[in-house]
């Protein structure tokens, strides 16, 4: 009898940056590579088979993801980036950008069939913008449903879903 082949998860996680001239950039990014051994820990016992990468520059995370698509995948795909970020963006440790619509993109029916009907899962924990989130109130009522945080440049393919740590702005 066959077993079927593991799921895949490809974990990213910087820590510490640099600028274009390699000086240090402050920001350090603390507990969040224990963290990541844990997820990884964790997503092991699980049956998934993980990639665990730190302070990988912008070119080298789309690079990761490029190479993805080489990969025989389970039932699933999951992704964690934990960085710096900005609005539709993470940074590399080089603090260069690298838009989440590519890493998207690179993962899309189009450009790698081999993923089409297998789910993607994608946890991004990174800032999307300069302002403190201090909170918000909810009120349930029937009224008219808020338009979605999501914003075009995101194109979200689809079988996947896309969790933030915190909300836009």
């Amino acid at each position: 009898m066959s077993q079927s082949r593991p799921s895949r998860a490809l974990l990213i996680v910087n820590t510490d940056f640099h600028g274009s001239g390699g000086d240090p950039v402050p920001g350090r990014r603390r507990g969040a590579k224990r963290e990541a051994e844990k997820l990884s820990q964790m997503l092991s016992k699980l049956n998934y088979e993980v990639t665990l990468r730190l302070n990988q520059t912008a070119k080298e995370m789309e690079d990761l993801y490029q190479r993805e698509r080489g990969h025989q995948h389970g039932d699933f795909f999951v992704s964690i980036i934990s960085s710096h970020g900005e609005d539709g963006v993470v940074l590399g440790c080089d603090s260069e950008p690298l838009k989440l619509a590519r890493i998207f993109q690179l993962l899309s029916s189009e450009e790698f069939p081999g993923l089409t009907r297998i789910p993607k899962i994608f946890f991004i924990q990174a800032c999307r913008g300069g302002e403190l989130d201090h909170g918000v109130a909810v009120e349930c009522d029937s009224g008219e449903p808020e338009p979605d945080g999501f914003s075009d440049y995101l194109a979200i393919p689809p079988q996947s879903a896309v969790m933030f740590s915190c909300s836009p702005g």
